[in-house]
């Protein structure tokens, strides 16, 4: 046998070695080698002079040998060796040889391979900390990149754009992303995220973190009442006014909502505040409907769950009996609580 280079097509990292000769170019080689989650990659031989024989023996960075012989092959015909199609990264070595009658060569090939997973992604809306720039998420593919892009939420435009490779991920643990953190004038209207597995397969995800708290007025209700009194509507109407007016300033930003949300102080018992917040919430929810506010409109009651003021039980605490307004295009994270609610829509 001589030594010989085959020729090759669409190679990634494959490294062979020349020998002079028309029959060193009998055959070509093929390499797709990043696949996706699913597939297998493969090395393609491709017959340039009609052969009669191939033989494939590679040796793979784990030990795993791969050895194939091909009986002959016509001029044109190709032939396919699939290999393993496992997720991973491993370098393949060995030797191709091919030969017609008493002609043979032999050519050294290397080359890596990489497999995609079956990629999971999580974004908790919860654990994005955008005061300090900072973004957790959970993949499940040891390597890729994440591609982060931050927008306004005034224009659409471009606040922060970059894009971070990783390596040796474990799975359980959280990948982090971060940033510059972009100021507390910043409104920040959508974060889209892509993550990308080597075999080029990713996912998108979009986050629209934008919330905005309306300043307002309380209402004033009766003790152990959710009704509006007539004397509380211009409270009401200024609160509208602001509400409409926050709407024009981010009319594309997307489908947003109005979140009323009831909270209470700790005299009473926990369900009894439960109840009553959530009534005062609906009360209030029901009056913006019915004064001709046309976006969607969810309540929910939070009664002594999320205290604004930290108080022990049964202290009357004026600060904690408040209901928020709220204006945002996913449902708000509310920091001060575990409590997870179930808003309710107003018809």
């Amino acid at each position: 046998m001589h030594n010989a280079r085959v020729r090759i097509v669409a190679v990634l990292a494959a490294v062979l070695t020349w020998s002079s000769g028309a029959f060193a170019d009998a055959i070509s080689i093929k390499l797709t080698t990043s696949v996706p989650a699913g597939q297998s990659p493969r090395l393609t031989i491709v017959a340039n002079q009609a052969v009669e024989r191939v033989e494939v023996l590679l040796n793979r960075d784990d030990g795993k040998v791969v050895e194939q012989s091909i009986a002959s092959l016509a001029l044109g015909a190709s032939q396919d060796i699939a290999l393993d199609g496992r997720p991973g990264r491993h370098t393949y070595s060995g030797r191709i040889t091919w030969g017609s009658g008493d002609k043979g060569l032999t050519s050294q090939v290397s080359f890596e391979t990489v497999v995609g997973s079956v990629m999971q992604v999580a974004i908790d809306k919860s654990h994005v900390d955008l005061a300090h720039g900072r973004l957790d998420m959970l993949v499940s593919i040891p390597e890729g990149t994440v591609t982060l892009k931050i927008l306004s939420a005034t224009d659409n435009g471009v606040l922060v754009e970059r894009e971070e490779s990783f390596s040796d991920h474990e799975a359980t643990a959280p990948l982090v992303v971060t940033w510059e953190p972009l100021g507390k004038d910043a409104e920040i209207g959508r974060i889209d995220v892509r993550v990308s597995e080597p075999g080029g397969a990713y996912q998108s995800y979009s986050l629209f973190p934008w919330t905005v708290y309306i300043p307002h007025e309380e209402v004033t209700f009766a003790t152990d009442s959710s009704a509006i009194a007539a004397s509380e509507s211009p409270k009401l109407q200024a609160s509208l006014a602001k509400i409409t007016d926050a709407l024009a300033k981010h009319k594309d930003l997307g489908a947003i909502r109005l979140y009323i949300a009831g909270h209470t102080d700790t005299v009473g018992t926990a369900k009894y505040n439960l109840g009553l917040s959530q009534k005062r919430a609906q009360a209030i929810a029901g009056w913006f409907r019915k004064n001709g506010l046309a976006l969607p409109i969810v309540y929910e009651g939070f009664g002594e769950q999320a205290l604004r003021i930290a108080t022990p039980d049964s202290t009357d605490e004026p600060r904690n009996r408040r209901v928020d307004y709220i204006l945002s295009v996913e449902d708000p994270v509310l920091r001060a609580t575990d409590f997870r609610p179930a808003w309710k829509p107003v018809k």
